[in-house]
């Protein structure tokens, strides 16, 4: 009897000229935001790799200088697109792009995309993630809306119930043809996709597995809206109360929760202006080393320590440039504070996500919207993993160069380093965070969708069964 209703589903929606133009409408949708994400994703990727190349012939051609001078000046970094960027951009166009690399101070990324747009460029772009977040669930409602009232309102349910058929087996086929519907669309989805990472010659990231958690949770999304929209349907009077009570669930579900979800974050877990923020890593670093400073106490005392290691009385005696020791040395004292405080934002960051985490039992729209981001490497996780090795190259790299000046400038007046030196430093190469460690981190985002999953499609089933013809 399921399958026999299923295949009747199917059939209805074939014919249905309404259903055929509204699943064309999404299949073309899905396709051209394919199309437009390769082409965002080429050009990024092209402007990624020129500018990398840029900025290391930057570096490696300039002239001969004093080793913390060039420090002074610096490099740059650029951050990098995992590939499966190309499915979910996240915050990528409002994040910084570059970070630059000078002495004594972190900086954060900057130069992010959307400050070349207008204001209307917040509203999204038209993405294969846009596609599959918000207009799946529209095309599930519209197409199942009134699976069940135009039953009851064509009296046909009396006859299906008369043949023996029950409530919950037709529940279970017309969830199980829209399930074939979307499972359909996806394919075509995953069609598109295998082409556009053939035509740009892109690694399939890590393997299986990520694929998997990505189709899992889109297809848990996915079982929440058919389970409402044959739940709503099956306990609505008409089609037009069904319609009107999914569409507000849409919109609770993808709207309204996730803006007040964001506005709560705010509001219980603020960051700190940003010139609070630089106040409070001026006053720790007074009191500790400082490169330019030989007469703080911090200084002092790292001179005697020094003074004790090489075994002599005096800084003249010493074999290396003292100089160069305190400015390494003092590298790594600010680097400690600035990580310091960079630590401070990211756990404010990460008590906010605890509260979109929260929400996310009112809303399985937060749960998707975080693995996805976190899977593609375009949240914020990926941000401050991304500014911490750009950080600790920054550190490795100044403090070769001041221990270049501490290795050759004892004895040496106005000391310069070569072109060699430039080339000898290493390049920063970006270690992408595992899949693995990211799958543990976001556990609980699993465990509340699979939640939904159940609950929504047991509560279909429960209700079905007490159906009433009207």
């Amino acid at each position: 009897m399921i399958f026999f209703i299923t295949r009747y589903e199917l059939k209805k929606y074939y014919r249905d000229g309404q259903s055929r133009m509204l699943v064309s409408i999404t299949a073309f949708l899905l396709l051209a935001s394919m199309v437009l994400s390769v082409r965002d994703y080429t050009l990024a990727q092209d402007q990624y790799v020129e500018n990398l190349k840029q900025a290391r012939l930057n570096w490696e051609s300039q002239t001969e200088k004093d080793p913390h001078d060039a420090a002074h000046d610096g490099t740059y970094v650029i951050k990098p697109l995992y590939p499966i960027a190309l499915l979910d951009k996240g915050i990528h166009a409002f994040s910084g792009q570059v970070v630059h690399l000078g002495a004594h101070e972190r900086k954060q990324s900057s130069l992010n995309q959307a400050k070349d747009h207008s204001g209307l460029f917040r509203f999204g772009e038209l993405t294969p993630n846009f596609v599959l977040l918000y207009l799946f669930p529209i095309l599930i409602i519209f197409l199942g809306y009134k699976t069940f009232t135009e039953e009851k309102e064509s009296q046909t349910i009396r006859l299906i119930l008369a043949q023996g058929g029950s409530g919950m087996q037709l529940a279970l086929g017309k969830c199980l043809a829209l399930v074939v519907l979307t499972l359909v669309l996806g394919l075509l989805f995953c069609l598109a996709l295998f082409v556009s990472y053939a035509a740009l010659n892109l690694p399939t990231a890590e393997g299986l597995s990520e694929w998997l958690a990505l189709a899992g949770i889109y297809f848990f999304y996915y079982i929440v809206f058919i389970s409402l929209t044959v739940l709503v349907s099956s306990l609505s009077r008409s089609s037009g109360i069904s319609l009107v009570t999914l569409l507000a669930v849409w919109i609770f579900i993808t709207l309204i929760i996730p803006k007040l979800s964001t506005n709560l974050a705010g509001r219980l877990y603020p960051f700190p202006t940003l010139q609070a923020f630089k106040e409070n890593i001026y006053k720790d670093q007074q009191s500790g080393l400082n490169g330019h400073n030989f007469w703080n106490e911090a200084a002092q005392d790292f001179q005697q320590k020094v003074l004790q290691e090489y075994g002599v009385e005096t800084i003249e005696e010493l074999p290396v440039d003292y100089g160069g020791l305190l400015l390494a040395e003092g590298e790594k004292y600010e680097s400690e504070v600035y990580t310091k405080h960079f630590d401070l934002l990211k756990a404010q960051y990460h008590k906010q996500r605890k509260v979109f985490r929260w929400n996310s039992l009112l809303s399985p729209f937060l749960s998707v919207r975080f693995v996805s981001m976190a899977l593609a490497r375009t949240d914020y996780n990926f941000q401050w993993h991304f500014e911490e090795k750009a950080e600790q190259y920054r550190v490795e790299l100044n403090t070769a160069l001041n221990m270049n000046i501490a290795e050759n400038a004892k004895g040496v007046e106005a000391y310069k380093a070569g072109t060699d030196l430039w080339a000898e430093m290493p390049e920063f190469h970006y270690q992408w965070e595992g899949t693995d460690q990211i799958m543990k981190d976001h556990l609980a985002e699993y465990g509340i969708l699979s939640l939904w999953a159940v609950t929504g499609f047991l509560s279909m089933l429960f209700f079905s069964r007490k159906i009433k013809v009207v």
